[in-house]
């Protein structure tokens, strides 16, 4: 058994880091990738705070994020805003209402599909 040479290691590593491999050994572009580095997590909180829910995304770009309460779009307002940025999305709600207790939905979307997550947030009165 004969060593390889390290210039044709290196060169098949940086192929590997580059695009995927055929069998012909011709190289291809990288597919597309989506993954959510972080995911909501259920929270309780009483009326009157603020919370803030973040959405973290590693992928191809662009991605694009999307926030919903159960099940519907969320709507913007002085109380409600989205913040999105390239790999990073967050939902910011003030002056929290027991109208606010919900399922939240954070989806990322790309080229590759979309991921999402899914969190409570209960809301009670002070006592």
């Amino acid at each position: 058994m004969s060593l390889l040479p390290i210039e044709w290691i290196h060169n098949e590593l940086t192929r590997f880091m580059i695009g995927r491999v055929n069998m012909d050994g011709s190289s291809s572009p990288n597919r597309p990738y989506l993954r959510l580095t972080t995911s909501l997590r259920n929270i309780t909180r009483n009326s009157g705070t603020d919370v803030r829910l973040r959405c973290d995304a590693i992928g191809t770009p662009p991605i694009t994020f999307e926030w919903k309460k159960n099940h519907a779009p969320v709507e913007k307002s002085k109380r409600v805003r989205i913040r999105n940025r390239e790999n990073t999305s967050r939902l910011v709600l003030s002056s929290l209402d027991v109208l606010d207790s919900a399922f939240y939905e954070c989806t990322a979307t790309n080229s590759a599909g979309s991921v999402n997550s899914t969190a409570i947030l209960k809301v009670g009165n002070i006592h």
